[in-house]
C-alpha cells in the first residue's frame, strides 16, 4: 500500500513520519474522531487550515483511487445562506469528493483490500474530479472550506463489513492470544505474546542451542508479558508491556526501549546473524530473526523445526534472554492491530440515533483513559451522510434521549458517565428541528450501499500513519514504479523504449513468455517481489527505490532475469583462465554460460551460486551448482527474487583503513540506502551491485529517481520525470 496525508509539505529533519503525518492533520478538537463536542459519533476528523498562502494549499488524494461520487461546491453566497449557513457567523461549503481505494497489504484474496476516504466542505474542486475517474496519490482533488465559518474540511477513512477483517484481521474487539497472528499479511512492528510462567536466563546458550545447560533462571513471569521488536534504520529496538492489574485493558511499559541489546547493527546483520546460528537453514533462520517465525513456508523450512530465536527482552524488574520461538510463544506482527498497543474494535452500540451508547467507550471516559485510547479505536458506525437516516439519526434533539429525563419545559437532563454530576439541555422545537434537517440535508448525498451498509471508521491520523508501516507492492503498484521511458541510446539493460504499461504488466505476470523455450523471466514475478521486499526488510520508500533503482538495470526493467550473451561470450570472459572467472570461482569449462548472471540482481559466477545454496539449503550444499538447479534462479519466481535479496542483505559493507578498503562485517545494501537519495548515495549503492557503475548515468539513476518520486511525500517532479499516467 502507498499512502500519505491529504496535505503534503516538507518534512523536518528530525520530525518522525508520525509527527509529520500529525502535522500535516490538525484537529479541531471540538470535531475529533469518533465522538464531537457533543458526544454524537463523528465518522472522521476536521482538518483545520489557515489558507494563509496567497495560492490555496491543495488537498490531495492519499492513496490512488476512483471517484465514487462528487459534489462541486456552491458559490460563496449559496454557502452564507440557509440552508448551508446554519451557525450565526458565515455558512458551510458543500463541496465533496468520495474515493474507492482498491489495493493489497498482502498475500492471497485477504492480502486484497477495499476502503473508501471522503474529504468533505470543499471549497473547490480540480477539473480531473469526474464520474468514475482515476485519481493518483498526491493529487490535487480541491482546496479547503469552512464548516459553520471555521476554515477546515472533513475527512474520514472507512471501509465496509466485507473488507474490516481483512484491514485488521479480526472482527472482534481484541486479538485472538492463542494461536499466531496472520502470516498472509506481515508488516511493521512485530509482536510477542509471552504466556505466564515463560523464563528469562543470564545468557543464550552456545552454539545457538536449545539446550540449557549452564544457564541460570533469573525470572519466570507470573503473568503474560506483550513483547515487541522494530527493525529500523540498522536497529533492533525491544519493548515489553504488562497488563495494569487495577485497570483493565490498560497496558504499562516496563522500563526503557531495549536497543541492539543483541548487538550492534541488528537489523543491517541479519544475514551474517542468520548464517551463524542457523547454519542447517539460513534463510529459514532469516525469516525467524525477521518475523519471529518462519512465514513463507512454501519455500523455506526451519533445520530443525524448533530452532530458538534468543533475544534479550525486559521483564518487571531487569532484563533477561528468553527463547521467542517457543510454541506457547504467540507471534503477531502490526498487521494484527495488536489491542495491547491500544487498537480495538468498538461495536457495542445498537442504538439507531447518533449520540454514544457504547460500554466500551463509556467505560474509557469514566477511567479516563478515552482521550489517549480515542485514536485507535475501530468504530462500526452509520453513514453521517445519508440523507434518508437523518431522522433515525438526529429526532433525539427534539423528542429526548432514552437516558434522558424530559421535562414539560423542554429540558433534557442526564447525568454524566462515571460522576454524579448531572447536565441539562434544551430540546429543540419542531421549528428549529425543521431547520436542522434542511441544514443536514443540504450537506448529505446518495450513499449508496454505503448508507445502509455496516461501516468501519478508523481515525484518518493513526489509519494513515499505520498503513505506512506497510509496504507490499500490488501490480499496479509496481508498474508505477518501473520507469515506462529511458533516454536514447540506452546499454544492452534496456534494449526497449517506450515500455506500455500492456507490456509491462505481461513481464510482471508471466503472458507472452517466448515461444521458443528460452526462459528469460518467471511467471508470477508481481507474486514473488512483495515477498522478498518484505523478508529482506526492503520496506521503506527509499529503501525500494534504491532497489529498482538496480533492478531496472539488472533485468532491463523485468524483460530478462538472465544475462545476455552467447554461450562464446560467456566463455571468452567467464571461463577458467580469465581474470573475471578466477575472481568468480569458475573452476570448470563452460562455468561462464553454466553460472551466468541470474535473477533480480543478478547472482554470477560458480561461488556466488554456491554460497546462495548454503544460504537456501544449509552449510556444505551445492544445490544451484548442479544442472538443472542453476536455472530455477530464473524460472521460478520466488528464488529469481529470493536470489536477489540474499544478495542485497549479505554485501559487506567496507571502510578505509590505511589507504586500503577493508570489510567491515556484513551489513548489506539496507545500509547504504538508508543514506538518501542524493546523486552520491545511488552511486554508492550502485556499486554494490556493479563496482564499474554499468548503466548508472543512463538507467539506474533515472530508474532510481523514479520510483523515489512515486514512493516519496514530494509533489515537485523531476525534470526529467516521465509521467506514470499512461
Amino acid at each position: 500500500m502507498i499512502i500519505s496525508p491529504p496535505f503534503l509539505r516538507d518534512k523536518e529533519a528530525t520530525q518522525s513520519d508520525a509527527d509529520w503525518i500529525e502535522a500535516m492533520m490538525p484537529v479541531n478538537a471540538r470535531r475529533g474522531y469518533p465522538l464531537n463536542a457533543s458526544e454524537s459519533w463523528h465518522g472522521g476528523i476536521h482538518i483545520s487550515h489557515t489558507d494563509s498562502g496567497t495560492t490555496p494549499e491543495k488537498v490531495r488524494a492519499i492513496a490512488e483511487g476512483t471517484v465514487v461520487s462528487f459534489r462541486k461546491p456552491s458559490p460563496p453566497e449559496k454557502r452564507d445562506q440557509f440552508p448551508l449557513k446554519y451557525a450565526p457567523v458565515r455558512g458551510t461549503d458543500d463541496g465533496y469528493v468520495l474515493l474507492k481505494h482498491e489495493t493489497e497489504i498482502g498475500s492471497g484474496d485477504d492480502g486484497k483490500v477495499v476502503f473508501y476516504s471522503l474529504y468533505m466542505h470543499l471549497k473547490f474542486l480540480e477539473a480531473e474530479i469526474k464520474a468514475d475517474a482515476k485519481i493518483y496519490r498526491k493529487d490535487p482533488i480541491g482546496s479547503c472550506g469552512m464548516t459553520d465559518g471555521e476554515n477546515e474540511f472533513h475527512f474520514q477513512v472507512f471501509c465496509d463489513d466485507d473488507n474490516i477483517s481483512k484491514l485488521v484481521g479480526r472482527k472482534t474487539k481484541e486479538l485472538d492470544i492463542s494461536k499466531d497472528g496472520r502470516t498472509d499479511v506481515v508488516y511493521g512492528d512485530i509482536h510477542f505474546y509471552l504466556p505466564a510462567g515463560t523464563t528469562f536466563y543470564d545468557k543464550a546458550p552456545t552454539n545457538n542451542s536449545t539446550s540449557l545447560t549452564g544457564l541460570s533462571e533469573l525470572y519466570t513471569s507470573s503473568a503474560p508479558l506483550y513483547v515487541s521488536m522494530t527493525l529500523a534504520h540498522g536497529n533492533c529496538t525491544m519493548v515489553t508491556r504488562q497488563k495494569n492489574t487495577q485497570t483493565d485493558g490498560k497496558y504499562d511499559l516496563l522500563g526503557e526501549p531495549l536497543v541492539n541489546a543483541d548487538g550492534e547493527d541488528y537489523e543491517y546483520n541479519l544475514y551474517k546473524i542468520a548464517m551463524r546460528n542457523y547454519k542447517e537453514s539460513p534463510s529459514a533462520g532469516f525469516e525467524l530473526l525477521r518475523f519471529g517465525r518462519v512465514i513463507n513456508t512454501e519455500h523455506e523450512t526451519l533445520v530443525p523445526a524448533d530452532a530458538p530465536l534468543w533475544m534479550t527482552v525486559r521483564y518487571p524488574g531487569g532484563t533477561g534472554v528468553v527463547n521467542l520461538a517457543a510454541p506457547d510463544v504467540k507471534k503477531f506482527s502490526d498487521a494484527d492491530f495488536p489491542h495491547w498497543t491500544g487498537w480495538l474494535l468498538v461495536d457495542d452500540d445498537n442504538d439507531t440515533h447518533s449520540q454514544c451508547n457504547s460500554a466500551v467507550i463509556r467505560k474509557l471516559q469514566e477511567e479516563g483513559r478515552y482521550e489517549s485510547q480515542s485514536n485507535r479505536l475501530i468504530c462500526c458506525l452509520p453513514f453521517e451522510w445519508e440523507k434518508s437516516t437523518i431522522d433515525a439519526r438526529y429526532k433525539w434533539l427534539m423528542t429526548g434521549l432514552p437516558w434522558e429525563q424530559c421535562t414539560p419545559e423542554k429540558t433534557a437532563i442526564w447525568q454524566v458517565p462515571g460522576s454524579q454530576q448531572s447536565n441539562e439541555r434544551t430540546l429543540m422545537s419542531e421549528e428549529d428541528y425543521g431547520k436542522f434537517k434542511q441544514h443536514a440535508e443540504a450537506l448529505c448525498f446518495d450513499s449508496g450501499a454505503l448508507g445502509c451498509g455496516r461501516l468501519w471508521h478508523f481515525n484518518p491520523v493513526d489509519f494513515i500513519a499505520h498503513m505506512r508501516l506497510c509496504s507490499w507492492l500490488s501490480l499496479n503498484d509496481i508498474i508505477k514504479l518501473v520507469r515506462k521511458y529511458q533516454k536514447s541510446p540506452v546499454s544492452v539493460y534496456d534494449r526497449r523504449h517506450p515500455l506500455t504499461i500492456d507490456e509491462l504488466t505481461k513481464r510482471l505476470t508471466g503472458e507472452g513468455m517466448n515461444s521458443a523455450g528460452d526462459v528469460k523471466r518467471p511467471a508470477a514475478i508481481n507474486e514473488a517481489l512483495p515477498k522478498i521486499l518484505n523478508k529482506y526488510g526492503i520496506n521503506t520508500p527509499i529503501r525500494i527505490s534504491h532497489f529498482f533503482g538496480q533492478m531496472a538495470a539488472e533485468t532491463g526493467r523485468f524483460d530478462s532475469l538472465v544475462e545476455l550473451g552467447s554461450a562464446n561470450y560467456f566463455s571468452v570472459h567467464y571461463d577458467p583462465g580469465t581474470d573475471q572467472g578466477h575472481k568468480l570461482g569458475n573452476t570448470l569449462t563452460g562455468d561462464g554460460a553454466r553460472f551466468k548472471g541470474r535473477g533480480s540482481i543478478h547472482l554470477t559466477g560458480r561461488a556466488n551460486y554456491g554460497h546462495y545454496s548454503e544460504y537456501r539449503q544449509g552449510s556444505g550444499s551445492n544445490y544451484f551448482t548442479t544442472e538443472p538447479h542453476n536455472d530455477l534462479i530464473v524460472e521460478d519466481a520466488f528464488f529469481a527474487f529470493d536470489a536477489g535479496g540474499y544478495y542485497w542483505s549479505s554485501k559487506q559493507k567496507y571502510i578505509s583503513r590505511n589507504g586500503r578498503l577493508v570489510a567491515s562485517g556484513k551489513l548489506g545494501i539496507n545500509f547504504w540506502a538508508d543514506q538518501g537519495a542524493t546523486h552520491n548515495d545511488a552511486e554508492e549503492v550502485t556499486r554494490r551491485i556493479n563496482p564499474g557503475r554499468m548503466a548508472f548515468e543512463d538507467v539506474r539513476w533515472p530508474a532510481f529517481k523514479h520510483a523515489w518520486y512515486v514512493l516519496n511525500d514530494s509533489t515537485e517532479q523531476e525534470a526529467d520525470y516521465f509521467a506514470i499516467k499512461e
